[in-house]
């Protein structure tokens, strides 16, 4: 038997062996490159939900002042242009229901792609 004949399949059989660790390391790395994008894309989605918040409490506190005798504790919500982000307001006024008093809390409630973001007023 010649000798050379089997050291020709120990080279093929290192050659799968090092294929394929190569391949476990590029997709354990674009495994680790795809959470990371997602994270990053969740985060941006975050100060857009943010924003949503504050506007609906921006809204909710120019409700509140433009109404003479401040008993428009109305909750409501809405959206922001065409797109799929929108906030929710809730208004606690304190027991005598005039908002304009201190003991109001305002909730607000943001929403982009899933996201969601809450922001509490007191005064």
């Amino acid at each position: 038997m010649n000798i050379n004949n089997k050291k020709r399949g120990v080279s093929l059989y290192l050659v799968i062996i090092i294929m394929s660790v190569l391949l476990a390391v590029i997709f354990g790395l674009s495994t680790v490159i795809i959470g990371g994008a997602k994270i990053v894309a969740d985060v941006s989605y975050g100060v857009i939900a943010f924003y949503a918040a504050d506007t609906g409490v921006e809204k909710a506190l120019y409700n509140i002042q433009t109404i003479e005798d401040g008993t428009n504790c109305d909750n409501f919500s809405g959206s922001l242009g065409e797109d799929d982000y929108g906030y929710t307001v809730t208004i606690n006024p304190p027991l005598n229901g005039i908002c304009l008093d201190s003991g109001t809390t305002i909730y607000s409630l943001g929403e982009y792609s899933g996201i969601k973001r809450r922001i509490e007023v007191s005064y």
